[in-house]
Protein backbone atom coordinates (compact mmCIF):
# COMPACT_ATOMS: atom_id res chain seq x y z
CA UNK A 1 0.00 0.00 0.00
CA UNK A 2 1.64 3.45 -0.96
CA UNK A 3 1.23 5.57 2.11
CA UNK A 4 0.40 9.21 1.95
CA UNK A 5 2.80 11.71 3.37
CA UNK A 6 1.09 13.37 6.44
CA UNK A 7 3.90 15.34 7.64
CA UNK A 8 2.94 18.25 5.52
CA UNK A 9 -0.93 18.12 6.04
CA UNK A 10 -1.34 19.91 9.30
CA UNK A 11 -0.08 23.05 11.01
CA UNK A 12 2.15 21.48 14.13
CA UNK A 13 1.42 22.68 17.63
CA UNK A 14 4.05 23.42 20.47
CA UNK A 15 5.06 20.90 22.50
CA UNK A 16 4.61 22.22 26.24
CA UNK A 17 5.00 20.16 29.43
CA UNK A 18 4.19 21.13 33.30
CA UNK A 19 4.12 19.21 36.58
CA UNK A 20 0.74 17.79 38.27
CA UNK A 21 1.48 15.90 41.35
CA UNK A 22 5.24 14.56 40.58
CA UNK A 23 4.16 13.72 36.79
CA UNK A 24 5.34 15.09 33.79
CA UNK A 25 2.63 15.85 31.22
CA UNK A 26 2.61 16.93 28.16
CA UNK A 27 0.04 19.33 26.03
CA UNK A 28 0.06 20.61 22.36
CA UNK A 29 -1.10 24.01 22.26
CA UNK A 30 -1.93 25.54 18.82
CA UNK A 31 -1.58 29.30 19.85
CA UNK A 32 -4.15 31.84 20.83
CA UNK A 33 -5.50 33.84 17.25
CA UNK A 34 -5.92 36.69 19.25
CA UNK A 35 -5.76 38.10 22.73
CA UNK A 36 -9.66 37.27 23.67
CA UNK A 37 -9.50 33.90 21.60
CA UNK A 38 -11.91 31.81 23.66
CA UNK A 39 -9.81 28.28 25.03
CA UNK A 40 -10.72 25.13 24.21
CA UNK A 41 -9.59 21.90 25.67
CA UNK A 42 -9.50 18.56 24.24
CA UNK A 43 -9.43 15.52 26.13
CA UNK A 44 -8.12 12.39 24.29
CA UNK A 45 -9.92 8.39 24.60
CA UNK A 46 -8.23 5.49 26.10
CA UNK A 47 -4.98 4.44 24.62
CA UNK A 48 -5.33 7.68 22.32
CA UNK A 49 -3.39 10.79 22.48
CA UNK A 50 -3.53 14.86 22.68
CA UNK A 51 -2.62 14.60 18.73
CA UNK A 52 -5.11 12.31 18.11
CA UNK A 53 -7.22 15.91 18.41
CA UNK A 54 -5.05 17.42 15.19
CA UNK A 55 -7.68 17.95 12.33
CA UNK A 56 -10.26 19.04 14.65
CA UNK A 57 -7.79 21.72 16.43
CA UNK A 58 -6.42 22.71 12.94
CA UNK A 59 -9.89 23.53 11.23
CA UNK A 60 -11.03 25.17 14.52
CA UNK A 61 -7.32 27.37 15.46
CA UNK A 62 -8.02 30.30 13.97
CA UNK A 63 -11.27 30.53 16.04
CA UNK A 64 -9.99 29.62 19.69
CA UNK A 65 -6.93 28.91 21.25
CA UNK A 66 -6.66 24.76 21.09
CA UNK A 67 -4.56 22.87 23.74
CA UNK A 68 -4.99 19.44 23.99
CA UNK A 69 -3.62 17.35 26.87
CA UNK A 70 -1.78 13.82 26.85
CA UNK A 71 -3.52 11.89 30.06
CA UNK A 72 -0.74 10.52 32.24
CA UNK A 73 0.75 7.15 30.85
CA UNK A 74 -0.18 8.46 27.14
CA UNK A 75 1.28 10.19 24.23
CA UNK A 76 4.08 12.21 25.20
CA UNK A 77 3.24 12.64 29.00
CA UNK A 78 5.18 10.32 31.44
CA UNK A 79 4.64 6.82 32.58
CA UNK A 80 3.14 7.03 36.44
CA UNK A 81 2.86 4.19 38.34
CA UNK A 82 -0.13 1.78 38.48
CA UNK A 83 -1.25 2.77 41.65
CA UNK A 84 -1.91 6.19 40.48
CA UNK A 85 -4.00 5.85 37.06
CA UNK A 86 -7.65 5.69 38.34
CA UNK A 87 -10.11 8.02 37.99
CA UNK A 88 -9.47 11.18 40.16
CA UNK A 89 -6.01 10.80 38.94
CA UNK A 90 -7.14 11.75 35.82
CA UNK A 91 -9.43 14.38 36.85
CA UNK A 92 -6.79 15.77 39.09
CA UNK A 93 -4.07 15.52 35.97
CA UNK A 94 -7.23 18.08 33.90
CA UNK A 95 -7.58 20.28 37.17
CA UNK A 96 -3.76 21.01 37.32
CA UNK A 97 -3.56 21.94 33.50
CA UNK A 98 -6.23 24.32 34.07
CA UNK A 99 -4.65 25.93 37.50
CA UNK A 100 -1.16 25.41 35.05
CA UNK A 101 -2.19 28.21 32.30
CA UNK A 102 -4.93 30.07 34.69
CA UNK A 103 -8.06 28.73 32.24
CA UNK A 104 -11.23 30.11 33.30
CA UNK A 105 -14.63 30.29 31.13
CA UNK A 106 -12.85 27.86 28.82
CA UNK A 107 -15.50 24.90 26.87
CA UNK A 108 -13.67 21.78 27.15
CA UNK A 109 -14.37 18.66 25.09
CA UNK A 110 -13.31 15.05 25.43
CA UNK A 111 -13.70 11.57 23.23
CA UNK A 112 -14.45 8.49 25.31
CA UNK A 113 -12.36 7.94 28.26
CA UNK A 114 -11.50 12.03 28.18
CA UNK A 115 -15.16 12.94 28.05
CA UNK A 116 -15.98 10.93 31.56
CA UNK A 117 -13.15 12.92 32.68
CA UNK A 118 -14.28 16.11 31.00
CA UNK A 119 -18.41 15.64 32.22
CA UNK A 120 -17.51 15.21 35.76
CA UNK A 121 -14.79 18.30 36.18
CA UNK A 122 -17.45 20.17 34.57
CA UNK A 123 -20.29 19.21 37.28
CA UNK A 124 -17.56 19.82 39.82
CA UNK A 125 -16.22 23.25 38.40
CA UNK A 126 -18.66 24.83 36.64
CA UNK A 127 -17.66 28.26 37.53
CA UNK A 128 -14.52 27.79 35.41
CA UNK A 129 -16.35 25.82 32.15
CA UNK A 130 -18.13 28.16 29.44
CA UNK A 131 -19.52 24.87 27.32
CA UNK A 132 -18.98 20.99 27.50
CA UNK A 133 -19.08 18.56 24.71
CA UNK A 134 -18.67 15.23 25.09
CA UNK A 135 -18.13 12.69 22.23
CA UNK A 136 -19.60 9.48 22.29
CA UNK A 137 -19.77 8.03 25.89
CA UNK A 138 -22.25 7.27 28.63
CA UNK A 139 -21.89 7.56 32.60
CA UNK A 140 -22.35 3.50 33.05
CA UNK A 141 -20.46 1.64 34.86
CA UNK A 142 -20.70 -1.31 32.66
CA UNK A 143 -20.53 -1.06 28.77
CA UNK A 144 -20.65 -4.25 26.47
CA UNK A 145 -18.86 -2.71 23.43
CA UNK A 146 -16.13 -0.84 25.87
CA UNK A 147 -15.27 -4.30 27.50
CA UNK A 148 -15.29 -6.34 24.09
CA UNK A 149 -12.37 -3.49 23.60
CA UNK A 150 -10.47 -4.15 26.57
CA UNK A 151 -10.34 -7.83 25.39
CA UNK A 152 -8.72 -6.73 22.16
CA UNK A 153 -5.94 -4.11 24.12
CA UNK A 154 -5.07 -7.11 26.80
CA UNK A 155 -4.03 -9.59 23.94
CA UNK A 156 -2.99 -7.41 21.38
CA UNK A 157 0.95 -7.17 21.00
CA UNK A 158 2.17 -3.64 22.15
CA UNK A 159 4.76 -3.71 18.94
CA UNK A 160 4.12 -3.87 15.32
CA UNK A 161 6.05 -4.64 12.70
CA UNK A 162 5.91 -1.39 10.42
CA UNK A 163 3.94 1.99 10.18
CA UNK A 164 1.65 -0.06 7.45
CA UNK A 165 0.79 -2.73 10.14
CA UNK A 166 -0.65 -0.12 12.77
CA UNK A 167 -2.40 1.84 10.05
CA UNK A 168 -4.29 -1.42 9.20
CA UNK A 169 -5.16 -1.75 13.17
CA UNK A 170 -6.30 1.64 13.13
CA UNK A 171 -8.59 1.02 9.86
CA UNK A 172 -9.87 -2.34 11.77
CA UNK A 173 -11.72 0.26 14.20
CA UNK A 174 -12.06 3.22 12.37
CA UNK A 175 -12.88 1.96 8.68
CA UNK A 176 -14.61 5.35 7.06
CA UNK A 177 -11.72 7.22 8.18
CA UNK A 178 -9.51 7.92 4.75
CA UNK A 179 -5.75 6.74 4.67
CA UNK A 180 -4.12 9.99 5.48
CA UNK A 181 -5.85 10.14 8.58
CA UNK A 182 -5.20 6.39 9.63
CA UNK A 183 -1.61 7.15 8.89
CA UNK A 184 -1.20 10.46 11.06
CA UNK A 185 -3.07 8.32 13.19
CA UNK A 186 -0.64 5.73 13.33
CA UNK A 187 2.30 8.50 13.79
CA UNK A 188 1.32 10.24 16.73
CA UNK A 189 0.03 7.18 18.94
CA UNK A 190 3.08 4.98 18.09
CA UNK A 191 7.04 5.81 18.88
CA UNK A 192 9.84 4.15 16.34
CA UNK A 193 11.92 1.61 17.81
CA UNK A 194 15.48 1.12 17.55
CA UNK A 195 14.81 -1.60 14.45
CA UNK A 196 12.58 0.89 12.62
CA UNK A 197 8.98 -0.90 14.03
CA UNK A 198 6.78 0.68 16.07
CA UNK A 199 5.19 0.89 19.52
CA UNK A 200 2.13 2.29 21.95
CA UNK A 201 2.91 5.22 23.11
CA UNK A 202 0.59 4.62 26.11
CA UNK A 203 1.64 2.58 29.29
CA UNK A 204 0.04 -1.08 28.79
CA UNK A 205 -0.01 -0.92 32.92
CA UNK A 206 -3.20 1.77 32.71
CA UNK A 207 -5.10 -0.74 31.26
CA UNK A 208 -5.36 -3.36 34.02
CA UNK A 209 -5.83 -0.45 36.46
CA UNK A 210 -8.40 1.98 34.59
CA UNK A 211 -12.04 2.35 36.57
CA UNK A 212 -15.33 3.18 34.80
CA UNK A 213 -17.60 4.40 37.41
CA UNK A 214 -21.10 4.50 37.57
CA UNK A 215 -20.82 8.63 36.73
CA UNK A 216 -24.87 9.59 36.42
CA UNK A 217 -25.08 11.22 39.50
CA UNK A 218 -22.07 13.62 38.58
CA UNK A 219 -23.55 13.67 35.06
CA UNK A 220 -27.12 15.01 36.14
CA UNK A 221 -25.31 17.96 37.95
CA UNK A 222 -24.42 19.42 34.79
CA UNK A 223 -25.39 22.73 34.71
CA UNK A 224 -23.37 24.13 31.50
CA UNK A 225 -24.44 24.19 27.96
CA UNK A 226 -23.70 20.80 26.99
CA UNK A 227 -23.22 19.39 23.63
CA UNK A 228 -23.81 15.27 22.97
CA UNK A 229 -22.62 13.81 20.20
CA UNK A 230 -23.07 10.21 19.11
CA UNK A 231 -21.83 8.46 16.02
CA UNK A 232 -24.94 6.59 14.73
CA UNK A 233 -22.71 3.21 13.86
CA UNK A 234 -21.25 3.89 17.63
CA UNK A 235 -21.85 0.34 19.80
CA UNK A 236 -20.38 2.27 22.80
CA UNK A 237 -22.65 5.00 22.91
CA UNK A 238 -26.04 3.84 22.30
CA UNK A 239 -29.32 6.00 20.94
CA UNK A 240 -30.92 4.88 24.28
CA UNK A 241 -28.61 5.53 26.37
CA UNK A 242 -27.80 8.92 24.54
CA UNK A 243 -31.49 10.18 24.95
CA UNK A 244 -31.61 9.26 28.61
CA UNK A 245 -28.66 11.40 28.91
CA UNK A 246 -30.54 14.19 27.36
CA UNK A 247 -33.15 14.02 28.94
CA UNK A 248 -31.19 13.93 32.70
CA UNK A 249 -29.35 17.13 32.21
CA UNK A 250 -32.35 19.05 30.10
CA UNK A 251 -33.69 20.46 33.23
CA UNK A 252 -30.45 21.87 35.03
CA UNK A 253 -27.95 22.80 32.11
CA UNK A 254 -29.14 25.88 30.48
CA UNK A 255 -28.76 24.37 26.98
CA UNK A 256 -28.46 20.62 25.92
CA UNK A 257 -27.82 19.39 22.16
CA UNK A 258 -28.21 15.43 20.97
CA UNK A 259 -26.14 15.26 17.54
CA UNK A 260 -26.48 11.79 16.38
CA UNK A 261 -24.26 11.82 13.31
CA UNK A 262 -24.47 9.39 10.09
CA UNK A 263 -21.98 6.95 8.98
CA UNK A 264 -19.12 6.61 11.48
CA UNK A 265 -18.60 5.44 15.03
CA UNK A 266 -16.99 5.93 17.98
CA UNK A 267 -14.16 7.55 16.45
CA UNK A 268 -16.47 9.63 13.93
CA UNK A 269 -13.94 12.76 14.96
CA UNK A 270 -11.74 11.00 13.01
CA UNK A 271 -14.00 9.66 10.42
CA UNK A 272 -15.54 12.34 9.06
CA UNK A 273 -13.76 15.23 10.78
CA UNK A 274 -15.24 17.63 8.64
CA UNK A 275 -18.82 17.14 9.69
CA UNK A 276 -17.76 16.72 13.41
CA UNK A 277 -16.41 20.47 12.90
CA UNK A 278 -19.22 21.66 11.69
CA UNK A 279 -21.04 20.17 14.50
CA UNK A 280 -19.31 21.66 16.76
CA UNK A 281 -19.22 25.50 15.32
CA UNK A 282 -23.59 24.66 15.21
CA UNK A 283 -23.53 24.30 18.83
CA UNK A 284 -21.19 26.86 19.55
CA UNK A 285 -23.61 28.89 17.92
CA UNK A 286 -26.72 28.16 19.64
CA UNK A 287 -24.82 28.31 22.97
CA UNK A 288 -23.63 32.18 21.66
CA UNK A 289 -27.67 32.66 20.28
CA UNK A 290 -28.91 31.63 23.68
CA UNK A 291 -26.44 33.66 25.74
CA UNK A 292 -27.60 36.55 24.30
CA UNK A 293 -31.34 35.78 24.73
CA UNK A 294 -30.56 35.83 28.26
CA UNK A 295 -28.76 39.02 28.35
CA UNK A 296 -32.16 40.55 26.83
CA UNK A 297 -34.29 39.46 29.05
CA UNK A 298 -31.92 40.31 31.51
CA UNK A 299 -32.27 44.01 30.80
Amino acid sequence: MAMPDSNTAYKQPTDEYFDANGVRLHYADWGAPSPDAPAMVLLHGLQDCARSWDIFAAAVRSDYHVIALDHRGHGDSAHATPDTYGFRDYISDLESLVSHLGLNDFILAGHSAGARYAFVFAAEHPELVHSLMVVDIDPDAVNPDSQGMFVRYNTESDEWDSLEAVVERLRDRQPQSTDEMLLHQAEVMTRELPDGRRAWKRDRRLLAAYERPDLWEEWGRLSVPTLIVRGRQSNLLTHEVAVRMREAIEGSAPLVRLAELEGGGHWFYQEFPGAFEMTVRWFMRDVRDASKERESDDN
